[in-house]
């Protein structure tokens, strides 16, 4: 469904032409390796994201790439954090509120422990459960995606992101380098959230 929302007239009222780049670079980084596979991350950042700042955690020497990670992982789950605890003012859900606490502190203990496929599926599915945490039931409407790009093309665009990921756990083995993928598609998002 993502993709062929993508392929869709409705995309053109709906993104600039700079914003569709975003699929092409989508593609080219799930299907390259290496650095061509980087760069098409960093461009992918660029635009989903603030502009520039993407590179922070790619270009540097790997004792400077932890730290900056580590710090990025702080960001992403304190924003997330605010997020859960926002949306369940009341108290009459803490058993959803816990369980989602839960899972995001699993998945920071799994990309620090460098087991980035398990943090990529935690990550998935945190991810997925940001447009009701926003929303409320309309983040499980069939039609929440147009929705988002409605309300902002770069918000529609990660929405968009995240969906696609989240069809790569059915095709793991059809990915080239798929640890690779899965965490720089890990930093794009936690990247990306910590822009909100």
């Amino acid at each position: 469904m993502p993709m062929d929302f993508v392929n869709s007239p409705r995309v053109d009222t709906l993104v600039t032409e700079s914003e569709k780049k975003v699929f092409e670079l989508f593609e080219t980084m799930v299907r390259t390796t290496g650095q061509e596979r980087v760069q098409s991350a960093i461009a992918l950042a660029n635009l989903l994201g603030n502009p520039g700042e993407f590179s922070f955690y790619i270009d540097c020497t790997e004792d400077q790439r932890i730290i900056r990670v580590f710090h990025l992982l702080r960001v992403f789950r304190e924003n997330m954090t605010l997020l859960i605890h926002k949306t369940w003012v009341d108290g009459s859900e803490n058993l959803q509120q816990d369980q989602l606490l839960g899972d995001l502190a699993r998945f920071i203990q799994e990309f620090r422990d460098g087991r980035i496929v398990s943090a990529f599926r935690s990550f998935v599915g945190i991810s997925r459960q940001i447009p009701s945490l926003l929303f409320g039931s309309l983040g499980k409407a069939n039609d929440f995606l147009e929705y988002a790009f409605r309300i902002d093309p770069k918000f529609g665009l990660f929405f968009w992101y995240i969906a696609e990921i989240d069809l790569q756990l059915r095709n793991i083995e059809s990915i080239p380098e798929h640890r690779e993928l899965f965490e720089l598609e890990v930093l794009i998002g936690t990247f990306v959230i910590s822009c909100f």
